[in-house]
């Protein structure tokens, strides 16, 4: 009889432990979920939109509106003699003789400099042309209504 009671009382202590570590596991497992759930959930950014503020150009005069024109038509001329200079150097052919091709070049004091070299000439229409392209650019960007 005393071992039936001492089985018994150690049924009863083996139960109690287990619902009792069943009860904080479960209750761990609630704390993990709960944690979880709240890393996942992010917090709402509000992104405060500032208006946006208009520009407000100048009431111009009529005086600085015809001053404006006549500065757009001189770059408009500037931009057009370099385009007509640009379309002029294109027109120049490089022959395959090497001395059908001359430049000339004078300074105001009269001294000149003439050459009849192919891969000078070359070069030289080039540069030329990159420059005009450069400064064809410059003006273009200054165009503005």
């Amino acid at each position: 009889m005393a071992t039936t009671i001492a089985k018994n009382a150690n049924e009863k202590v083996s139960t109690k432990e287990t619902k009792v570590n069943s009860i904080s596991i479960k209750a761990i497992e609630k704390k993990v979920t709960a944690d979880k759930k709240a890393e996942q959930v992010k917090p709402i950014e509000k992104k405060i939109e500032e208006p946006v503020q208009k520009v407000v150009e100048p009431v111009l005069t009529l005086e600085q509106k015809i001053e404006k024109v006549e500065n757009l038509k001189t770059l408009v001329d500037k931009r057009e003699k370099l385009e007509m200079s640009r379309k002029k150097l294109q027109s120049f052919v490089v022959g395959a003789n090497q001395f059908s091709e001359n430049i000339v070049l004078t300074d105001e004091n009269g001294n000149t400099f003439k050459t009849s070299n192919t891969e000078v000439f070359t070069k030289v229409v080039e540069a030329i042309n990159t420059t005009l392209v450069g400064k064809i650019s410059e003006i273009e960007q200054q165009i503005q209504f």
